[in-house]
């Protein structure tokens, strides 16, 4: 089944893509290379649209002891939260996690290739890295954004509510909260 939480928020692009306005979940993907980029950390099953971890997924992850906590607010309200401590169900499947919290997982090579600019016509030093594939940790980490509480079974939106603290309603394309009483 689609997403239905993307309905009245979608901007041109979206609609171009989904005109009923429901989004397809991506299916959670192991850690593959991809063609002309490094080998990724697999992926959870999520939004094609924006992302986010499917709501029975998160519900699932915090019965299993996994940790959320909201993002700032950016726009206003508490649209997304960030989750710890998921059980990764790619554990032990060879990949690679770069960036800045990861910087260990990718290692200089001991030269600089140097290249040259076919547009310019000049030379340019470049460090290049070598990818070291690591077994999958046994926990993971993912978003959430608020919105999709609306695909939520009513048992699953309030073991997510109940974890971040916050009763949301959606009605009319608004949404408002109040604390989880």
């Amino acid at each position: 089944m689609n997403s239905i939480a993307h309905k009245h928020d979608m901007n041109h692009i979206g609609r171009d893509m989904w005109p009923d306005g429901t989004v397809p979940w991506d299916e959670a993907r192991p850690p593959q290379k991809r063609p002309g980029s490094m080998m990724m950390t697999g992926e959870l099953r999520n939004c094609g649209y924006c992302g986010s971890m499917h709501p029975a997924d998160v519900a699932a992850a915090i019965l299993a002891g996994a940790k959320g906590s909201w993002a700032d607010r950016k726009y206003g309200w508490p649209h997304k939260a960030y989750f710890d401590k998921i059980p990764n169900p790619h554990a032990g499947l060879l990949e690679v996690r770069c960036g800045g919290t990861h910087k260990s997982d990718m290692t200089p090579v001991e030269h600089i290739e140097t290249r040259y600019n076919e547009i310019t016509g000049a030379s340019y030093k470049h460090k290049t890295y070598t990818e070291h594939p690591r077994p999958a940790p046994a926990t993971t980490y993912g978003k959430f954004y608020s919105v999709h509480l609306q695909d939520a079974t009513p048992e699953e939106r309030d073991i997510i509510e109940k974890h971040l603290g916050l009763k949301f309603t959606f009605q009319d394309g608004k949404v408002s909260w109040a604390p989880y009483a």
